[in-house]
């Protein structure tokens, strides 16, 4: 029913254009895009002509020197005139913070100014323990809960309404800026996953916390309904404690 595009960094593949337009002629309730936000100008007109409106955008820094430190990439300024851009034009924007103790974990209510200046919807998520991460998880990881009683010392938040599959949670603050959170380390939605994630090898994984899948490639349509129904068996209903693989080879 819903398709999203990540990455690594969906906007680098040559055949995207492609990719994205034969995607849009599907009878699909929505199409989502998770980027970096740094080539999103390039691809803007396209994207809108073919209502591809949902955009989520990392941005896990407001502060130049921060945002170098964590991508090793001088686009702060390139991203946020994107997403300036982008807003502008009509599309839905949610940006993605990795919330990191120490790090910019004191930037929160920034990125609360920021929301409310730019009209996005701002999403702090927690560490997870995947590849590189499982190292510094223990040191870097802020509960969700603990961000929201620091938050609600200086706003009001109230609860809105998700899906039962939904991955954030979320709330509206006292000024209208719509704020989640994604607390998959303390708070887990296994149960409640609806998610299939499409390595760009044809490798389709019940789970991003999973080694194990099954290759679509080369398959005949009735080999891949069985497949399907074999993944279906694959879902863990809890969560899997680390995987060894890196975030960028399955969609993070």
């Amino acid at each position: 029913e819903e398709i999203r595009l990540t990455g690594g960094e969906p906007f680098l593949r040559r055949e995207f254009p492609d990719i994205v337009t034969r995607l849009a002629a599907l009878p699909l309730k929505k199409i989502g895009i998770t980027t970096n936000g740094i080539l999103l100008d390039r691809y803007c007109d396209l994207l809108k002509s073919l209502n591809i409106l949902d955009l989520n955008i990392s941005l896990d820094s407001l502060n130049p020197t921060t945002f170098n430190t964590i991508t090793h990439g001088d686009y702060l300024a390139k991203i946020i005139a994107n997403i300036q851009l982008a807003t502008q034009a009509g599309f839905r924007v949610k940006t993605n913070t990795v919330i990191m103790k120490g790090i910019n974990d004191h930037e929160i209510e920034d990125f609360i100014r920021f929301a409310q200046k730019h009209n996005v919807t701002v999403r702090f998520l927690e560490v997870m323990r995947i590849g590189y991460a499982c190292h510094q998880q223990s040191h870097w990881f802020i509960p969700a809960q603990t961000l929201i009683n620091r938050l609600r010392q200086r706003h009001t938040l109230t609860p809105v309404s998700t899906p039962l599959d939904a991955t954030a949670f979320e709330f509206v603050t006292e000024t209208g800026v719509q704020l989640g959170f994604i607390a998959s380390e303390s708070q887990p939605f296994c149960g409640h996953c609806s998610r299939w994630r499409l390595a760009a090898d044809g490798m389709l994984r019940a789970c991003l916390l999973k080694e194990t899948g099954l290759s679509l490639k080369g398959r005949s349509p009735l080999e891949r309904q069985s497949i399907y129904q074999q993944l279906l068996g694959m879902k863990p209903y809890l969560r899997p404690p680390e995987v060894s693989h890196a975030m960028h080879q399955i969609g993070g």
